[in-house]
């Protein structure tokens, strides 16, 4: 068990917010209060001396967390509202605060860039097609372009899970997604997977692009993605 040096606060999403979720044709999945109470943010802020003051880190955080909640529904932000205030954000969160923030397993990874460097350890060691462990001086990388490469902007530099089956137990594939200044992205590389030979490459040639169509589908913020082998 480890303190962690933070104060939380818990965000729950009034109506407001989900009549503005309900109304986005382009996102057909409905937000129901119960999905939403379900799937509340808890976002750490530094620990203040003495009593921490809950109107004071809203009034510090709110733009922040009010950006992070809209995104977390739907990634464009031309479908957000373009005026956002504080009286605004009152209206559409309701945000308790946690005093003492505890981590109950220090050994696993705690943020996102710690999760990210183990997924990229991960997908380096192993290649993508048969599982097969790989050193640092074999195996081979695969890429392909990505037309409407915008839409990947937040997974750029990270690693993220591609599924060649729909079942909810389908194993995941690895794949990176290159920055857009890297010397991979210049070559049209913008997603790659490590593979092990040629009979590997070849099969991951031929599923991959398969798999972004059908996270495509699934995905409404990715809707129209198309790919094109490099």
């Amino acid at each position: 068990m480890s303190y962690l040096y933070r104060h939380g606060l818990l965000v729950s999403r009034k109506q407001p917010y989900l009549d503005w979720a309900n109304s986005l044709a382009e996102n057909d999945t409905a937000l129901s209060d119960e999905l939403s109470r379900a799937n509340r943010s808890l976002y750490l802020v530094p620990e203040v001396d003495g009593e921490p003051d809950l109107d004071d880190l809203v009034e510090e955080f709110w733009a922040d967390i009010f950006e992070h909640e809209l995104g977390a529904w739907m990634l464009a932000p031309k479908t957000w509202p373009q005026t956002r205030t504080r009286e605004m954000f009152d209206d559409w969160f309701d945000v308790e605060l946690n005093e003492s923030v505890m981590d109950l397993t220090p050994e696993e990874p705690l943020t996102q860039a710690d999760v990210d460097v183990e997924d990229l350890q991960e997908m380096m060691g192993h290649c993508a097609s048969c599982g097969l462990d790989i050193d640092d001086q074999e195996g081979r990388m695969v890429g392909f372009k990505l037309n409407h490469r915008e839409r990947y902007e937040p997974f750029e530099g990270r690693v993220m899970p591609l599924f060649f089956d729909e079942a909810d137990d389908a194993p995941a594939v690895l794949a990176l997604v290159t920055a857009k200044d890297s010397e991979a992205a210049k070559r049209g590389d913008d997603v790659v997977v490590r593979v092990c030979s040629s009979r590997c490459e070849k099969a991951m040639r031929s599923a991959i692009p398969k798999a972004l169509r059908r996270l495509s589908r699934q995905k409404p913020r990715l809707d129209d993605l198309e790919t094109d082998e490099s």
